[in-house]
């Protein structure tokens, strides 16, 4: 069945005379659709703007003021403007007024030479590892020739990263209700003077109302305890307020950071690693291997208490004390804080368990800057991970904080000395 279509409106129909219309010969056999996009927007343009100026002065264009009307501008003739835009530079005749310093055009923003949405674009491939030569190249494929890409023009679009990520490695952290805190590091090469990798520290958290949001970005020769202080104090000195719970991995340093300058913050450590760590300790054999592994997941991933997960740490105690004495030791190394994820609430435990969520991030950092290689700057290298960390924390789902998730959060900050104690000496006498 064929279905009718309905006919063009008659704001269509007129819209489309009028860009025949201003083509200087009407349509030939070689124009393109390109070319009808174009002639479009122009038309489109100055139509629009003529609307706002006649919604501003309350009157069309050959219409006077009534008696005892003031003047809110009058319109002062045309000036052609150019815009680039991914269809081809546009330009078109813009309608002016004068005498009225507070009107402000919605389409026209004075000395924007390319929408804001482009500049994007350019940022974009900018991040994704694109040289600067390759940017313009890649525009103008999209531009047409006309677009003026000059090297200058794309610098100062990719300035603005830089401009941006200055303001905000300074900014106030007073006012940012931070529920979980999650700190990595990732390895980078960014000076040309060195051929060693340097350490980027990134700190991301999730507030509660449950939005995602990067903290600080920070670089460091090591993820020495000193440094990893350090890249915590200073957030602390713009007004970081200790977070309910920190996420990390088993580096000493970070751990070390945490329980300095977070005294008041409950603990996670990465299960995934932890579970890593263990595996090390056990025969490369591949039955085995998975045996452990499956033992494994029923304390960090299998159970659905806290109760459940301390009886499966008993149950692999008992089965491996003898055959893994190296494995099951390392299980109980900081076994409370492997397991604090289980005191918070269930539909949270799948992402507070582990920091894979800067893993991936991380990945995805080093992908992307792999591409461009030994970055010649500093402080470009860290602003264009500042971006895709803003990028990635822009697509991320939120969590759930509805009034039963908080009541539970104000319990574990009121009641946290009490539980750490109970937790640990459980797990101390059945170790015993």
């Amino acid at each position: 069945m064929v279905k009718k279509r309905k006919c063009s409106s008659k704001e269509e129909q007129e819209l489309a005379g009028k860009i025949l219309a201003a083509m200087p010969q009407g349509p030939r056999d070689g124009d393109s659709i390109l070319s009808l996009v174009q002639m479009g927007a122009q038309v489109l343009l100055k139509g629009a703007i003529e609307q706002e100026i006649a919604q501003h002065l309350g009157r069309t264009y050959y219409q006077h003021l009534k008696e005892g009307e003031t003047s809110r501008g009058e319109r002062n003739g045309y000036r052609q403007t150019r815009i680039d835009t991914p269809s081809g530079q546009v330009v078109y005749d813009r309608p002016l007024l004068a005498y009225a310093p507070e009107f402000r055009s919605q389409f026209h923003v004075p000395y924007l030479r390319r929408p804001q949405a482009f500049a994007n674009a350019v940022v974009d491939m900018h991040v994704n590892g694109v040289s600067t030569r390759n940017v313009r190249r890649a525009l103008k494929s999209v531009a047409s020739e006309k677009a003026r890409l000059s090297k200058s023009s794309v610098s100062r679009v990719t300035k603005k990263i830089r401009a941006e990520f200055s303001q905000w490695k300074k900014r106030d952290l007073s006012k940012l209700p931070v529920a979980y805190l999650f700190l990595d590091a990732i390895r980078l090469g960014m000076r040309m003077e060195s051929t060693r990798k340097d350490a980027v520290l990134i700190a991301y958290a999730v507030l509660e109302d449950g939005s995602f949001e990067t903290l600080s970005i920070g670089v460091k020769n090591s993820e020495s305890g000193a440094a990893w202080e350090d890249f915590v104090a200073d957030m602390k000195r713009r007004g970081l307020r200790d977070p309910l719970l920190a996420v990390s991995d088993g580096n000493p340093g970070v751990i070390g950071a945490i329980e300095k300058c977070f005294p008041t913050a409950w603990r996670q450590r990465c299960v995934k690693h932890r579970t890593d760590n263990i595996l090390e300790a056990v025969p490369e054999d591949e039955k085995i291997q998975a045996e452990v592994r499956r033992d494994l997941d029923r304390i960090f991933y299998g159970a659905t208490s806290l109760e459940q997960a301390k009886q499966a740490v008993e149950d692999f105690r008992k089965k491996y004390r003898n055959r893994y004495p190296s494995a099951v030791e390392c299980l109980e190394r900081d076994l409370p804080q492997c397991l604090t994820f289980y005191l918070f609430p269930a539909s949270h435990w799948k992402r507070i368990r582990t920091s894979n969520r800067l893993e991936r991030m991380n990945l995805e950092i080093k992908r992307r800057l792999n591409a461009i290689g030994r970055h010649p700057s500093e402080e470009g290298c860290l602003a264009l991970v500042y971006q895709l960390c803003k990028v990635y924390a822009e697509g991320r789902k939120g969590f759930k904080a509805n009034d039963l998730v908080k009541a539970l959060w104000v319990r574990l900050r009121e009641k946290k000395l009490e539980m750490i104690d109970q937790l640990e000496l459980d797990f101390n006498q059945k170790a015993a």
